[in-house]
């Protein structure tokens, strides 16, 4: 493929990304559902409100950090932050992300124990586990814009672009700060939800996977660049980055699918008056796990990186399960997530190990559609469902798989340009022992330990 004819398919790509976001954004806003004696008018101009500013945020995006510079504006000089500084900011990102998935989990729990009308949950030990969660971010980006005012020059533009991550911590800790007050203002509007689905809801989830990818993407800029290798291989310094995409598949997986979870509880899906079609769930499994198998073999460069993470996810959710002696909670995605995962990581291996190459998002969108072909008779027996329409089933785990697997593999490239970019203009530094900073996570989570075993019931 031609240069030109990359820069046409990224264009093509790119618009085809926001008319599905469009699309995506009003599919789910009916499908979470209009809360009864809710006046509907002043809920989809609600809804409105809250997607323009979205479109906000994303035209700031684009106006510091990929519009062309004005013609008198020179290319600023690139920058970066220390190894240290890195490190210590892929850390505490990371702590945060999975603060909230725990908190997620036991949030979850409680819900279902004990009911707690809004209001009353909100200063709940789970809830404040996940503000703790959210908070690292924001510190984050408060810390990045007095870094920026301080070592930056030129204008917000030139600024921005100097240093990218800092620009991007700015730009997530900004999102964060409308994110958050979005979901008790929509509840003060509406009351209740009926279903997880809620616009706020599904703009936190967005917010939680954009700060665990910049998180990422700090952590990988600290690596020197390696051969594709087996799983086996892998070195102690990538598992943070396996507990971050396993972070981003637990939250996200708990949340999309946990209408069909309920089923398994005997909580029918008729009680909030909506439909959860079979290929829903399906495409919402496979965007997730499409999404994290990519950037976990590419990112990682080894084949088996991605069923590694899923791996991991379903030992960490069946753990937390038994931690929380919580019954009622369910396992069976992780499970379901296992086969696609490990079509991504075969495909990657006959792509790099075989082949010589990396793994195109064409065949891997081949092999994950296929994978998922053969899960459909998985899904249907773990989540006891009946007959599916076979042909919606296909055309959703097409489409699904098509975009995300482009998508994912865009986020990659992008990561891996910052991370070249980021060599070339500092010296790889003196990293410090992957020991430290598990040390410092297992401290935190002995905490967390703490902090949920002390917990007194809302009873």
């Amino acid at each position: 493929m031609t240069p030109r004819d990359k820069v046409q398919e990224n264009r093509l790509g790119w618009t085809l990304t926001g008319i599905a976001s469009v699309v995506i954004f009003v599919a789910f806003t009916i499908w979470g559902g209009i809360p009864a004696e809710t006046n509907v008018s002043l809920f989809w101009l609600q809804a409105g409100l809250f997607f323009l500013v979205i479109c906000a945020f994303v035209l700031v995006f684009w106006h510091l950090l990929i519009r062309p510079l004005a013609p008198n504006l020179r290319q600023p000089q690139k920058q970066a932050l220390t190894h240290r500084a890195r490190e210590t900011l892929t850390l505490l990102l990371a702590s945060g992300g999975i603060a909230i998935f725990i908190g997620g989990v036991w949030d979850e729990l409680w819900h279902r124990s004990y009911g707690i009308p809004f209001g009353e949950d909100l200063f709940w030990r789970p809830h404040l586990l996940m503000y703790f969660g959210f908070a690292t971010a924001i510190v984050a980006g408060f810390w990045a814009l007095r870094y920026l005012n301080r070592h930056l020059r030129g204008n917000f533009q030139q600024r921005f672009r100097s240093n990218t991550a800092v620009g991007l911590l700015i730009l997530n800790a900004a999102f964060l700060l409308y994110a958050l007050p979005a979901d008790p203002l929509w509840h003060w509007i509406f009351g209740e939800d009926i279903t997880a689905w809620s616009i706020p809801h599904l703009i936190l989830l967005t917010s939680f996977v954009l700060t665990q990818l910049l998180a990422l993407n700090l952590h990988v800029s600290t690596w020197r660049r390696h051969e594709w290798q087996v799983v086996f291989r892998l070195r102690l310094s990538d598992s943070l980055s396996l507990v971050i995409l396993a972070a981003i598949q637990l939250l996200w997986l708990q949340l999309m699918l946990i209408d069909w979870d309920a089923t398994l509880m005997g909580i029918p899906l008729e009680w909030t008056d909506l439909y959860r079609p079979e290929w829903l769930l399906a495409a919402n499994l496979m965007a997730c796990v499409t999404f994290t198998g990519v950037l976990a073999t590419r990112l990682l460069r080894c084949a088996g990186a991605a069923t590694a993470v899923g791996l991991l996810a379903l030992a960490i959710r069946y753990g937390l399960i038994q931690l929380f002696d919580a019954e009622m909670l369910q396992h069976v995605a992780w499970v379901a997530a296992l086969l696609p995962l490990l079509a991504i990581d075969i495909w990657a291996y006959y792509c790099s190990v075989i082949r010589k190459r990396e793994p195109d998002w064409r065949g891997t969108a081949a092999a994950v559609i296929a994978a998922m072909a053969i899960n459909a008779q998985i899904i249907r027996s773990l989540y006891n469902l009946g007959a599916a329409d076979n042909l919606a089933y296909a055309a959703a785990i097409i489409v699904t798989g098509l975009g995300m697997s482009w998508l994912a593999n865009r986020v990659v490239d992008a990561m891996l340009r910052q991370r070249e970019a980021t060599v070339a203009v500092t010296s790889e530094g003196k990293s410090s022992k992957p020991a430290v900073s598990f040390g410092v996570l297992a401290a935190f989570l002995a905490f967390i330990f703490f902090f949920i075993t002390t917990a007194s019931p809302p009873v």
